[in-house]
């Protein structure tokens, strides 16, 4: 048969053509997008020289749970050991920091160290990497650029190299462009500055072994992960001066492989790639019950080729042919949009921003690997009805719905009521933790966090930074009032650390009659910060004035802890202040636990807030507006900011729910992602039902008018067609609540206030596929019942 003959008999079942082109071509797509996500970041290569030595370094409370960067002079100290490691690398903990150039077009800037490139093997495209003397001096004079930014703001210009380029009030020659892409430590960043610390930094490094460092280190060859981390347990104990300030949080040194970033992405990732081969199975046997009615439908045809002389594999490769230019053109379309859909995964952050889109191949060989399976499944499948169509074809008034077809309609309700059923899980425990008591009202509220003092800009730009103290203060202070002053500005107050912010801070405390020291959070906030956030008070009052000393605000779940009847209110505690050393301070007030960082938290430490004078150049300015959209404020207060502090650094200017919104994202996605399978997957039932249904009524039309003739009524009619399909329906529900069951137990982590076999769930998603498919039913079923069986005598 030549392409001509394949085109023309296409041509005339455009409609068979058109759904299993659709069929195959989403399949693919989806399963070739899943899969070249899961590879790139489970298998694929990190884009960097032996991506596999690379390890991550980090310092955690084992008492607390929380984790912390390194201080720079612990990063020298392991360069200077050496062994194990080949090399060490810093990065702030910001992957990228935004800066403005002076026409107002924003960057997206990395600070790292300037062996950044040697040390992950990547050399620049054009020009030069950094050198040492890059760092030396009081502020970065030099940055590398991004292939993107390089081709998106200067044209792809080859003489770039030296020019000068201006963001955040300073000057940066411009020293090379990295090569396309290059993405470290995120995909975001614009360019690249050598990483200069300011004094105030540095003194912070020097009194703390816990930093502002992101430290990713190369092992030697032949070194383990072990080795490093007892390389950086001794470093950590050999400090006489700081090990005993830290001791009472049990400082542990954690060295993981810096691919294990990845492993929450991973993870949903995973379940994606699940429900999509569910969807899978879910297009073959909608593919297969295509085939069967396309080869019983030939029956005769393929009855006089048999007589003929044909064989049995002619009528099969006969079969295959009708499928073979569906699955091709699927194929095509399939591969064809999986980049558009990795490019989706990566915007909605399912696919790390730090690695390469990646995947092509992958995706490639999965399509390749889809086709394959389809073909095979619907050929041979289809191939049976073929070798016995005399046999129907003598029998055409039986049933209409042999034993495979029925395994195929059942197999798809399985399979749609598995998915349905983890579909509803994950929208009730949407739901739940959407309801959970947050502590807080974040309606009106918007959260900024403000750099005021860009302390290496200032030195840059030959200005003399302002100093932290007193005066600073003040400044801060007459920012807070001014915008407080703002129309339909309630309250406006500062902090260091407010809740999803994406920052947390632990300390140790005293309390009378006990020896040992207690941990909990710690946070430093302004007056008038529990009325911005709206958190309530449940006994005392709030500080009087900023900086207010020996006083603290404890949350309820400190005075369950550790008060217990006692009354709170002037209560003593012992604080610790920057040397570690404890002083007494008194309980003014108590309120209500929030949650910090997500809505899922549980038992978290009780926390401590103190009253803040700000001496740090960072902190968050928290502004309540009366209405009920604080975007509206978001561009007055940025206003506001540039004018008390004009080379300020504004990072986030977003509402507090938006900050919980995005806290959500990755359940968000996941639920969206295996609903819209789900539904894929209850359509494809419910159309491969309906149409099953529809050609066995087709086939039984003198059946049916025999027994109306005979007095059948149309009730019954319609009860006989509603039992063949709610036969099977019943089977497919029984089967895919056991199948689901199983499959739920995987999603059990990603459930919040429910188990996986929760009762109502599974109720309500067998009641939402039992509808959705005896609705089908229902219009086969009327059909029948409507048949004249005049007509249908006639006819036969």
């Amino acid at each position: 048969m030549n392409l001509a003959q394949i085109l023309r008999r296409h041509a005339r079942a455009p409609a068979f053509t058109l759904i299993a082109l659709l069929l195959v071509g989403v399949a693919v797509a989806i399963n070739a997008t899943t899969f070249g996500a899961l590879h790139a970041v489970r298998w694929k290569a990190l884009p960097f020289a032996d991506g596999d030595r690379l390890v991550e370094l980090k310092v955690e409370m084992s008492k607390v749970g929380f984790q912390f960067g390194l201080a720079d002079r612990f990063r020298d100290a392991l360069l200077a050991g050496r062994a194990p490691f080949d090399g060490v690398l810093g990065t702030t903990p910001q992957a990228v920091s935004r800066y403005l150039a002076d026409d107002g077009t924003p960057w997206q800037v990395s600070r790292v160290t300037p062996d950044f490139t040697q040390l992950l093997g990547v050399a620049p495209a054009l020009g030069r990497a950094f050198a040492a003397d890059d760092a030396k001096g009081e502020a970065a004079s030099v940055a590398l650029l991004s292939d993107a930014a390089w081709r998106s703001r200067f044209a792809a210009d080859p003489a770039v190299v030296g020019r000068t380029l201006r963001f955040g009030g300073a000057n940066y020659t411009i020293a090379g462009v990295m090569p396309a892409g290059f993405a470290f430590p995120d995909r975001r960043a614009d360019a690249w500055i050598p990483l200069v610390w300011s004094a105030q930094e540095r003194q912070a490094h020097a009194q703390s072994f816990l930093g502002e460092l992101s430290v990713i280190a190369r092992l030697a060859p032949g070194a383990s992960i072990a080795q490093a981390r007892e390389r950086l347990g001794a470093l950590l104990a050999q400090d006489e001066k700081l090990a005993p300030k830290f001791k009472d949080d049990d400082p542990q040194p954690r060295v993981t492989p810096l691919r294990d970033r990845y492993a929450g992405t991973a993870r949903t990732l995973d379940l994606m790639q699940l429900a999509a081969l569910i969807l899978l199975a879910a297009v073959v046997a909608s593919v297969v019950n295509l085939m069967f009615d396309r080869v019983l439908a030939r029956a005769r045809t393929q009855a006089i080729r048999r007589a003929l002389g044909a064989s049995d594999m002619a009528i099969a490769i006969d079969a295959a042919v009708d499928l073979a230019l569906p699955l091709l053109g699927g194929l095509l379309a399939g591969l064809a949009f999986a980049p558009f859909g990795l490019r989706l995964l990566q915007g909605l952050a399912l696919l790390p921003p730090s690695l390469p889109q990646g995947g092509e191949l992958g995706a490639a060989a999965v399509g390749a690997g889809l086709v394959v399976v389809l073909l095979v499944l619907a050929a041979s499948l289809a191939a049976l009805p073929s070798r016995r169509a005399p046999h129907r074809a003598a029998q055409r008034h039986a049933d209409g719905l042999g034993r495979a077809r029925k395994a195929m309609l059942v197999a798809q309700v399985t399979l749609a009521t598995a998915m349905m059923g983890s579909v509803v899980l994950l929208a009730r425990s949407a739901v739940n933790v959407l309801d959970v008591d947050r502590g807080f009202d974040g309606r009106g509220v918007l959260m900024t966090s403000i750099d005021a003092l860009d302390v290496a800009g200032a030195r840059q730009r030959g200005e003399t930074p302002k100093a932290s103290g007193e005066g600073f203060a003040l400044d801060v202070e007459a920012l807070r009032a001014d915008v407080a002053g703002l129309p339909g500005v309630r309250h406006a107050a500062v902090a260091a650390m407010p809740p999803f912010s994406g920052l947390d801070s632990s300390g140790v405390f005293g309390l009378p009659g006990l020896t040992d020291k207690q941990h909990a959070r710690e946070r430093e906030v302004g007056r008038g910060f529990f009325s911005a956030m709206g958190i309530d008070f449940l006994a005392g009052e709030d500080f009087r004035v900023d900086g207010e000393p020996a006083t603290a605000v404890v949350d309820e779940r400190f005075v369950a802890r550790y008060l217990g009847a006692e009354n709170p209110l002037g209560a003593r505690i012992d604080l610790t202040d920057e040397q570690g050393e404890l002083h007494p301070a008194r309980i003014v007030g108590v309120v209500r636990a929030v949650k910090n960082g997500s809505l899922e938290e549980s038992e978290a430490l009780p926390m401590i807030y103190r009253s803040m004078s700000p001496q740090w150049s960072n902190f968050w300015l928290v502004t309540r507006g009366g209405g009920a959209d604080p975007a509206t404020l978001a561009t007055a207060v940025r206003e506001r900011v540039l004018t008390h502090f004009p080379h300020a650094r504004i990072g986030v200017n977003a509402a507090l729910d938006d900050l919980v919104s995005d806290s959500l994202a990755d359940r968000r996605h996941l639920l969206a992602a295996i609903g819209g399978f789900a539904l894929a997957a209850l359509a494809l039932a419910a159309v491969g039902l309906a149409a099953v249904l529809a050609f066995a009524v087709r086939r039984r039309t003198a059946e049916l008018g025999v027994r109306m003739a005979l007095g059948a009524t149309p009730a019954r009619v319609r009860a006989l067609v509603l039992r063949q399909g709610g036969a099977l329906i019943v089977c497919g529900l029984l089967l895919g609540t056991s199948l689901g069951l199983a499959l739920a137990r995987l999603l059990a982590d990603r459930l919040f206030g429910i188990g996986y076999a929760d009762a109502a769930s599974w109720s309500i998603a067998l009641a939402l596929v039992a509808a959705v498919a005896l609705g089908t039913c229902w219009l086969p079923a009327r059909r029948a019942a409507a048949t004249d069986p005049i007509e249908a005598l006639r006819h036969e």
